[in-house]
């Protein structure tokens, strides 16, 4: 039995697989989604930019290590493909501890994969959180012209 991560076929296969490592909290899981290439980098919500596999794999360490596996759900908003590369954007909902009655915490992030040898691996995750829009006051019947 080799030690060599699967293949994933398609940019949605290795997009599936990060999710399902990153709800089951799995560390393993997700370091064989990653591209094994010191160009990969990552930005968590809130965080600042990790460079290199190992970098981005310590981050991933410490998210996943001694914490209940959050329910996790993603919808794909929109993809960009050419050649050996695929974008995504995507909405993460995630609800901390799995907690199905929780609020979710909603995130937008862009996953980036490249196609190499041994499949479709991720390249860049790039998540944070959405812009949250002020409601403007009712307005005060003054106009401006």
């Amino acid at each position: 039995m080799s030690d060599k991560p699967a293949a994933f076929a398609t940019a949605d296969e290795a997009e599936a697989a990060f999710y399902a490592a990153f709800a089951a909290i799995d560390l393993a899981a997700m370091g064989a989604v990653w591209l094994d290439s010191a160009g990969v980098v990552c930005v968590h919500p809130g965080g600042g930019l990790l460079r290199g596999r190992a970098e981005v794999m310590q981050s991933w360490a410490e998210i996943l290590t001694g914490v209940s596996p959050p329910s996790i759900e993603h919808r794909l908003i929109e993809r960009l493909a050419a050649g050996d590369q695929e974008v995504h954007v995507v909405e993460e909902s995630i609800r901390a501890g799995g907690d199905a009655q929780a609020a979710p915490n909603r995130v937008l992030a862009t996953n980036v994969y490249r196609l190499g040898p041994d499949g479709w691996r991720m390249l860049v995750h790039h998540a944070s959180l959405p812009l949250m829009i002020k409601r403007r006051e009712p307005d005060s019947g003054r106009q401006l012209h």
